[in-house]
């Protein structure tokens, strides 16, 4: 999965997890052997100190009575410990909704790097405006809520959610619309996906014009760029409304799909091919 790690404030919908609830599964494991080894040594009710140390050490041995439960529970604990790290990383659930369609593209040389991820972010928010990124934000974190259970979200279910579909709409039909004005708003995102985050000064308005010559230069170039909108609006490509769908987006934003969408598209089209 693609990991959002946005961390410029707003809801956080951070996992409230146990995370000693794997160790006392290890240690109840042990200590409940141990009790019954003791039990078959003790003499009306009592053990001997120097049996109780040898059942002991026999326990807690590599290859004692429980070895093959603690290798088992050790693969266990691994394995929880680095979702508990990867949980950690996914604060928000609204850039997690946004990257989804993007982890083919993820860390490969034709695509986007996780590091760049937040830069994405933040020319989206700018793009949207911050009321309704925010807005978006807060639906999003409602819907994670829905879907956590024991501290951990059930992010399959989180995408598959029929509100998942209609706040990744809203983010794309606010990108699709700042892109009016393309060959600027291209200079802009290119500006954006290749600054550090502290260098980021130009509003969402305010394009500055590249030359072809300084647009070669960038790391994250026209290439990338078309490659990442492709996947973004992969789910609004026109051949996958069905009629009710159809409707219900026209009732939504009083245009129909294709009448909104079909110039952005025919401008990503130009990009991809001047990119070749």
């Amino acid at each position: 999965m693609a990991d959002a790690d946005d961390s410029d404030g707003g809801q956080d919908e951070r996992p409230r997890i146990d995370h000693g609830a794997q160790c006392r599964k290890v240690s109840g494991v042990a200590v409940r052997v141990l009790l019954d080894l003791l039990r078959e040594l003790a003499v009306d009710g009592k053990v001997a100190l120097a049996d109780a140390e040898r059942v002991a050490e026999a326990v807690l041995g590599s290859e004692g009575p429980i070895a093959t439960v603690y290798r088992n529970t050790g693969l266990g604990c691994e394995a929880a410990f680095s979702r508990v790290a990867i949980e950690r990383q996914r604060h928000d659930a609204l850039g997690r909704l946004i990257a989804e369609p993007l982890e083919p593209l993820l860390d490969v040389p034709t695509g986007i790097e996780r590091r760049r991820l937040g830069q994405l972010f933040l020319a989206i928010r700018m793009m949207l405006g911050e009321e309704e990124y925010e807005a978006l934000r807060v639906r999003a974190a409602e819907m994670a809520k829905r879907h956590r259970e024991a501290g951990m979200v059930d992010w399959p279910a989180f995408h598959g959610d029929p509100e998942a579909a209609l706040v990744r709409e809203h983010v794309l039909v606010g990108i699709a619309r700042s892109f009016k004005r393309f060959d600027a708003r291209r200079d802009w995102f290119l500006v954006v996906l290749n600054a550090t985050p502290s260098a980021v000064s130009l509003g969402s308005t305010a394009f500055t014009p590249l030359p072809p010559e300084e647009r070669a230069k960038l790391a994250f170039t026209e290439g990338h760029m078309a490659r990442v909108l492709d996947a973004l609006f992969a789910a609004l490509r026109i051949d996958t409304f069905d009629s009710t769908r159809l409707r219900e987006f026209s009732k939504r934003w009083n245009m129909a799909p294709e009448k909104m969408l079909n110039p952005f598209f025919l401008e990503l089209a130009r990009l991809a091919m001047q990119a070749k």
